[in-house]
């Protein structure tokens, strides 16, 4: 063979394995695909909210069986939620009961499941539970949680601004504002924070109001308003401030006044307050004001005072019964009168003639004293009181949701 065959031959060869690279190089170009991206999920989250696990990814009562209460919150005469425990397997686990007439009948909804999962619910006492409306409502403690759709699903809600441990002391609704005082638990005096959220959104922002006659203590709060308590030692009222510690904000403003009212001397403890409806041709809420004395042997001074204007507080003609430590006051319209007390016992007393005479409406000596508390009136007639806090599902000894429904001249007992 000639060289210049062979170099033809060559040539034609270094040709095919040339069509033959470009060849397999085109066909793994077209045959190798590149995955598409599976998206991921990123949760909406507020800012001061971290999504919980969601509901049934732990076990939770199926049923109110053995359910006890500790906390009751009502937004109209017919529906109501009752935060407390129920059977949950072998042992207990959160439960909320809700109502739609009136306390007739009651069914389970979700409690925020990461109080079983986190193992935060050692003691059933530590929480309260409030509703600003059928949807939107609040369980506090130790921690905050808030629900948006009636129960379904929960977030544990983050105050910014607040130091570490705290709790969540207070927290009261007037149906637009929400108010909570949180702090430093088993700390006194606690340099206590007041948060403001002006919508059901529980965007809670905290307040810059600096109460003069202290830190913030309790919150009374309804459709009328909310009034605050602040003093500068704790659980207890400077009976020498000359001002008073009490601050009114009115429903649907921004503006805090300094009420000039305080318990008189002789009763230094901090008082209960309710709001009650305006007397006629007034636009201005009824204030009334529950004060106690010195303890002795289950027993204690109480007294009430009563304001139409919010600035000239009178004394009811007689006090309430001796028997008890004063713990809760409530009044739908100024007439009727409410006060709780335990002390060994448990005991509401009533006036149904603004304090001019009081009767012992409801008496339980077998409690050996379970406090009351979340004692309000719904309506004109109606009310409610929880006796004791939630311990062990079952027992039914000394734990009782209790309503009224004749202005608190009879109180029944709730079955669940």
């Amino acid at each position: 063979m000639t060289k210049q065959k062979r170099m033809i031959i060559w040539s034609v060869l270094a040709v095919l394995v040339l069509i033959l690279a470009v060849f397999i190089g085109l066909n793994l170009t077209i045959s190798v695909k590149t995955p598409t991206p599976v998206p991921t999920a990123t949760p909406v989250v507020s800012p001061s909210a971290t999504t919980i696990t969601p509901v049934g990814s732990v076990i939770g009562p199926e049923t109110l069986a053995g359910f006890e209460p500790s906390s009751a919150s009502f937004i109209s005469p017919q529906i109501g939620f009752v935060f407390g425990v129920a059977n949950c397997g072998p042992g207990s686990c959160p439960a909320i009961a809700k109502t739609k007439d009136g306390g007739k009948s009651w069914s389970l909804i979700q409690a925020p499941v990461s109080l079983v999962r986190e193992g935060n619910l050692r003691n059933y006492a530590d929480y309260g539970m409030r509703f600003v409306d059928e949807l939107n409502g609040y369980v506090y403690g130790p921690d905050l949680y808030a629900t948006h759709d009636g129960g379904v699903s929960w977030q544990k809600i983050t105050l910014e601004g607040l130091p570490t441990p705290s709790s969540v002391f207070s927290l009261e609704t007037t149906g637009t504002k929400t108010y909570l005082i949180a702090g430093t638990p088993n700390v006194d005096p606690s340099p206590n924070y007041l948060y403001i959220s002006n919508s059901p959104a529980g965007d809670f922002v905290q307040s810059k109001y600096g109460f003069p006659t202290g830190t913030p203590t309790r919150i009374s709060a309804n459709a009328y308003g909310a009034v605050i308590v602040a003093n500068n030692s704790g659980a207890l009222a400077l009976p020498t401030d000359p001002n008073g510690y009490l601050y009114y904000q009115a429903s649907e403003t921004s503006t805090w006044t300094h009420l000039k009212a305080k318990c008189p001397g002789d009763f230094p403890g901090t008082p209960v307050a309710a709001l009650a409806s305006p007397v006629s041709g007034s636009t201005t809420p009824q204030l009334l004001l529950g004060c106690g004395g010195g303890v002795a042997a289950g027993s204690q001074e109480k007294t009430v005072l009563k304001s139409t204007d919010l600035t000239t507080f009178t004394k009811t003609k007689k006090d309430p019964p001796l028997s008890g430590d004063l713990e809760a006051i409530a009044s739908p319209d100024g007439k009727t009168i409410a006060v709780g007390a335990s002390s060994g016992a448990t005991f509401i007393y009533v006036s149904s003639d603004g304090g001019t005479s009081w009767k012992t409406a409801f008496s339980d000596t077998t409690s050996g004293g379970s406090l009351v508390h979340d004692l309000v009136f719904i309506d004109a007639t109606k009310g409610s009181a929880v006796e004791g806090y939630a311990t062990t599902p079952g027992t039914r000894t000394s734990i009782f949701l209790i309503m009224t429904r004749d202005r608190g001249i009879s109180w029944q007992e709730i079955t669940f």
